[in-house]
């Protein structure tokens, strides 16, 4: 594969969420009384459609999206007002200060160059919400970890050995599971206690505790 313009934009999928949301389209007017067959200037159907097809998407198949830092500006106006002439006012532009989700973003790809990852990977891992579901059970997990810890001792200290070359929490092997199929070649190019890192970084910038 050749990359031809590397300095193309590539956006995730909650930046888009974000520019949707904070960028709505403009009301089309009223059709005219007894109007047949009556299109509206600009027709916006379609882009309206596919705008309810994301949100759709983010509330079926990736409601984590949802508990990322907040993405949005506070007080924005959702639509365009209308006069009583039916004369549109837009609604101002959005602010530019960042958002807390462009602050997480931010910190979160400095936070992972030292590891190699490549932009798309980065993006699917920022898509995918890798390691957030696994940080939210891990008290359970690790009451489990407890109980069982006699039984660990009886194994030996082979087993107690390689485990800690693992380096992996017990609630993380979903995780690995998961960034093995993201990242190309990741048992060359990183250890588990780099996925370790790595996931830690992930729960530390978009987990629910950033707002």
């Amino acid at each position: 594969m050749r990359i031809v313009d590397p300095q193309a934009a590539t956006l995730t999928n909650i930046e888009v969420l974000a520019f949707l949301t904070e960028n709505p389209p403009r009301r089309p007017p009223n059709p005219p009384p007894n109007s047949r067959n009556w299109v509206p200037s600009p027709d916006l159907r379609d882009h309206n459609t596919v705008v309810k097809e994301i949100h759709n998407y983010v509330q079926r198949l990736s409601p984590h999206l949802l508990k990322y830092p907040r993405y949005v500006h506070e007080g924005l106006p959702q639509q365009a007002e209308t006069t009583d002439q039916g004369a549109q006012i837009p609604p101002p532009p959005p602010p530019t200060e960042p958002t807390p989700l462009d602050h997480a973003l931010r910190e979160l790809i400095t936070r992972l160059q030292p590891y190699g990852l490549t932009k798309g990977e980065v993006l699917t891992i920022v898509n995918l919400g890798v390691g957030l579901d696994g940080a939210a059970a891990s008290g359970d997990q690790e009451a489990q970890a407890e109980d069982g810890a006699d039984v660990a001792m009886a194994d030996g200290d082979a087993a107690g050995e390689e485990a800690g070359e693992e380096g992996l929490a017990d609630e993380d092997y979903g995780a690995l599971a998961l960034l093995d199929t993201v990242i190309e070649e990741r048992e060359e190019r990183l250890s588990n206690e780099d996925v370790a890192q790595i996931l830690k970084i992930i729960r530390e910038t978009l987990g629910s505790g950033r707002k």
